[in-house]
């Protein structure tokens, strides 16, 4: 019986000092290879920060906001949005760095893409925004091999593809340089701003901006030519039901996306790679000066 349960205790030992050194590679892994990864560290790391703006939003905001050339032209900024991110996941985002840092900056841009995303009142939050939370309570769930393990997947394309290793990010912009032609065609269709109206979360930012004097922008983001919409670019004063505004520009109209080329501007599922996310950067800083 002793025999048994030594060994019992000793298979135990092994599997809990496996699971902690296999949990360790992975997050090691992740830290040096990870956009997301890397950007939500740095963003919780900045010292003293004195952005003019931040960008926010998903995956297509992460590759078409250029903060770079934003700060260039006067708006120092920095890109806050994450892959696969909800409209509560950037309240957060926002809340937290509002409580972090003494700086406020003047300029919220968040990017929302309607034709991709069907509840704008999805309340997930990022599991790497969640589990880098200073009150987060860790459970068994919350290790990194289970709970975000989607990353291996990206990991494998970096390993694969040298499109994804070549991949840069800067001022949390990614950047890629890869191009796969929009070979979709327009149809006939308008943008429910309606939906961003009755948007808890969208109102809840607009009230966060609000009570810290930032004027948030509301961007229905760029995609291809299928997801494109008839309505007038804007700006559009909408107000949500807690009586809060923000101003909609919605530059997925197709009179807006056509500055982008087919055949040069964009690297799939309505994301623009480096060269359409400059275009779209200098369209947006236009708006910005008026």
């Amino acid at each position: 019986m002793k025999q048994f349960i030594f060994r019992s205790f000793r298979f135990i030992a092994f599997f809990v000092v496996f699971f902690i050194a296999i949990n360790a590679l992975y997050l090691a892994v992740l830290a040096t290879t990870d956009w997301d990864f890397k950007k939500r560290i740095e963003s919780l790391k900045f010292e003293d920060p004195d952005f003019d703006l931040l960008a926010m939003g998903a995956s297509t905001s992460f590759d078409a906001f250029d903060a770079e050339l934003l700060s260039k032209n006067g708006f120092s900024s920095y890109n806050l949005a994450m892959g696969g991110n909800t409209i509560k996941s950037s309240y957060i985002q926002l809340k937290e760095y509002l409580e972090n840092y003494t700086n406020k900056p003047r300029y919220v841009l968040l990017g929302h893409n309607s034709p991709y995303v069907d509840n704008v009142d999805n309340e997930k939050v990022h599991p790497l925004i969640e589990l880098t939370l200073k009150d987060h309570k860790y459970v068994l769930n919350d290790a990194p091999i289970l709970k975000l393990k989607w990353l291996g997947f990206e990991f494998l394309k970096k390993a694969f593809s040298s499109a994804h290793r070549q991949a840069t990010l800067s001022l949390g912009q990614l950047r890629f340089q890869k191009v796969m032609p929009d070979h979709t065609t327009l149809l006939e269709q308008y943008l429910d701003i309606q939906k961003y109206e009755s948007s808890y979360w969208f109102g809840e930012i607009g009230k966060l901006c609000k009570q810290n004097e930032i004027e948030l922008l509301i961007i229905e983001m760029p995609g291809v030519k299928e997801t494109q919409n008839f309505t007038a670019i804007g700006p559009h004063t909408i107000t949500f039901g807690n009586g809060h505004t923000a101003n909609l520009y919605n530059l997925n109209s197709k009179d807006f996306c056509s500055i982008f080329e087919a055949d040069k501007d964009w690297i799939g599922n309505s994301h623009l790679n480096e060269a359409g996310a400059i275009k779209f950067t200098e369209e947006l800083f236009s708006l910005l000066e008026k």
